[in-house]
């Protein structure tokens, strides 16, 4: 299908992907996407399904061709040659042109994927050989099921707050005329220049879903005095966060998010065993504590990545210094913890948030490379000792650091160039959780109400 090959390239070499909601663009703008729910009724979910099963049949006659060339030794064809090739086939005649145009593009992009992960393969970028792209079907019943409804441009669709416009096929305009009008739920949270649209149905939920491409302008970074940031990104403490000239560190503790997490995995553990028992391998209900885990770990992250830039931009911070941490965990066992490491740790998914919310407030994000940040001192420069995991000592100037603050703060140093003992002070950090709801002081009630919190350290959280 190519979903997964999709993935490896953007692990790879796009940063902010799909799970960000934006993609930069070479013209200075950036696409973002807007996500709404559609809500159609009985005969309509019927025209959706036909709809959606003619594309699904015009996907598997285009990926048969490309298939066989492939095997055959021949080259691929190209976009051009298969809309040429299917203009008269019929399961592009039952469709609209847009969307029929687009349903052959998609299927293209598969094998342009296809091809991209498998040259990174042979230089050992990628440890797994990827897959060619597949027919849209249930391996286990041999039917045939269709995943997306693309729409190529704005002009063959409309869509607003309410409703969503489609054109219809030509026989399926029978006392309803040549539109689809579909009630929607949900804001459309950007506003730009439409592009194109997918309509995808979630078969956990059963519920279709719009997902709109809008270009927007990238916004213009005001002119102000130069003033630094950086991040130590890490697993039980998610976001180690220093500003400069603020005297404390910030940090976002992972410990209510891993309970969350662990009491889903459990979940599941326990749906798989109750299956297991049965003789199954799957079930709707395995597949929707997977999303709903997914779901959760997501919230989690997008608002840590939104009070993140709420205090940056409070601080009025120009640069942020983001950690890489690409390819951290190849060839590492850690055990009984490999579940919270390798399961539980998207930090690629965290970093992604994050540069898209820097990204549309006007910081500048820039990556640092974070070798040696965590084994010296902030303030002298000198090698420290790691007595317990979470606390640095430092062996020339006897200053206690966390050890999470310690290495923001050399990331600062690091990115900006300059010299150990700049503005670092080893204050106690404040520390900040996650109530399910939002990031708050650790001192703070689930109702927002301080208990033994100080007001500064309120004002920073």
């Amino acid at each position: 299908m190519g979903h997964k090959n999709l993935k490896q390239l953007d692990a790879i070499a796009f940063k902010p992907g799909d799970e960000s909601g934006f993609r930069l663009c070479y013209n200075g703008s950036m696409k973002h996407t807007n996500v709404v729910r559609v809500l159609p009724d009985k005969r309509q979910k019927q025209v959706l399904e036909i709809i959606g099963d003619r594309c699904a049949a015009l996907w598997n006659a285009v990926q048969y061709r490309c298939r066989q060339a492939f095997f055959k030794g021949d080259s691929v064809p190209s976009y051009a040659a298969l809309c040429s090739e299917f203009k008269e086939h019929p399961a592009y005649k039952a469709l609209p042109a847009h969307i029929g145009q687009e349903v052959i593009k998609k299927a293209r992009k598969a094998w342009d994927s296809y091809f991209a992960c498998l040259r990174l393969y042979r230089k050992g970028e990628l440890k797994e050989p990827p897959h060619i792209p597949r027919y849209w079907k249930d391996r286990r019943t041999g039917r045939r099921i269709f995943r997306v409804i693309p729409v190529k441009a704005p002009t063959s669709y409309s869509l607003d707050a309410r409703c969503l416009s489609l054109t219809l096929p030509q026989d399926l305009r029978k006392g309803q005329g040549d539109r689809l009008v579909l009630r929607t739920k949900g804001v459309l949270r950007f506003h730009g220049r439409p592009k194109t649209l997918e309509l995808k149905y979630d078969p956990v939920k059963t519920r279709w879903y719009a997902h709109q491409v809008v270009e927007v302008p990238e916004p213009v970074r005001k002119a102000r005095p130069e003033k630094h940031a950086a991040i130590d990104l890490g697993a039980r403490v998610l976001v180690a966060l220093a500003v400069e000239g603020l005297n404390r560190q910030l940090l976002f503790s992972a410990r209510e998010v891993i309970k969350d997490f662990l009491y889903w995995t459990n979940q599941i553990a326990g749906e798989q065993s109750r299956l297991n028992r049965a003789g199954r391998k799957t079930s709707r209900r395995l597949k929707r504590l997977y999303q709903l885990r997914a779901r959760r770990l997501r919230h989690a992250f997008v608002a840590l990545a939104a009070e993140i830039v709420r205090i940056l931009k409070r601080l009025r911070v120009t640069t942020l210094f983001l950690e890489d941490l690409t390819g951290i965990r190849e060839a590492m066992d850690f055990g009984p913890k490999n579940l919270l490491v390798h399961n539980f740790w998207a930090f690629r998914m965290l970093r992604n948030l994050i540069e898209a919310a820097c990204t549309r407030t006007g910081i500048r994000v820039v990556p640092v490379e974070p070798r040696g940040t965590s084994c010296r001192c902030a303030v002298c420069g000198s090698s420290v000792r790691r007595p317990v995991r979470h606390k640095a000592v430092c062996e020339k100037c006897g200053r206690v650091w966390h050890a999470d603050a310690n290495a923001a703060l050399n990331i600062i140093l690091q990115g900006s160039s300059k010299e150990h003992g700049a503005e670092a002070t080893p204050l106690k950090p404040l520390a900040l959780r996650w109530d399910r709801h939002r990031w708050v002081s650790r001192f703070e009630s689930a109702a927002g109400t301080p208990s033994g919190a100080t007001s500064g350290s309120r004002m920073a959280a």
